[in-house]
């Protein structure tokens, strides 16, 4: 987001409003998605992240990016609303789109072994407790440095290094598990 492009949405212009939602609504939507696993409620979680971030845009400083500012935002209103919820969110149906990207390939066999290791990984995320499966989600599948989530999260860079190890932990030894053979009944 260029200083220009700020200071005349800060300044009310409709048309640098708008380019500014264009420029960020898809990661946006796909990270409250991740968070919400439910695509109403992360639409409706994209829709209010940008006008509580447009309300307060007069008090963004400048002094992490545009978008680690526009997620912490995001982050707050995604919690905001499963506090709101009575079930805790899966995030396996927040997969699917992830999938439909890998299930493409033209060998069917690597595309069904890809979609089975994929499911099980998410199944293995949505198990973790809140605090290690967000940073999970933010570095392996939005790409953040550890920076960026600790500026998200508001923590401590060492705290993404420790929950984004102890996560990897309890991931591998869950799927390590899960890939064993069952022992057949006598």
């Amino acid at each position: 987001m260029d200083a220009q492009t700020l200071a005349r949405c800060k300044a009310g212009d409709p048309q640098a409003i708008e380019s500014l939602v264009l420029e960020h609504k898809d990661r946006l939507f796909r990270f409250c998605l991740s968070i919400l696993d439910d695509p109403a409620d992360a639409e409706d979680a994209t829709q209010e992240s940008f006008i509580a971030a447009l309300k307060a845009l007069k008090n963004y400083r400048q002094e992490s990016s545009f978008q680690t500012w526009l997620f912490s935002i995001a982050l707050n209103t995604c919690r905001g609303q499963l506090r709101q919820r009575t079930r805790r969110a899966r995030l396996a149906a927040a997969s699917q789109p992830l999938h439909r990207q890998q299930a493409e390939s033209s060998n069917p066999e690597r595309a069904a072994i890809a979609h089975e290791h994929s499911h099980a990984m998410w199944q293995a995320i949505s198990r973790l407790d809140e605090k290690h499966r967000l940073p999970v989600i933010l570095r392996y599948y939005h790409e953040l440095s550890t920076q960026e989530i600790a500026e998200v999260l508001g923590i401590n860079l060492g705290t993404v290094h420790s929950r984004l190890s102890i996560a990897r932990q309890h991931l591998g030894a869950e799927l390590r598990q899960a890939n064993r053979p069952k022992r057949a009944a006598r």
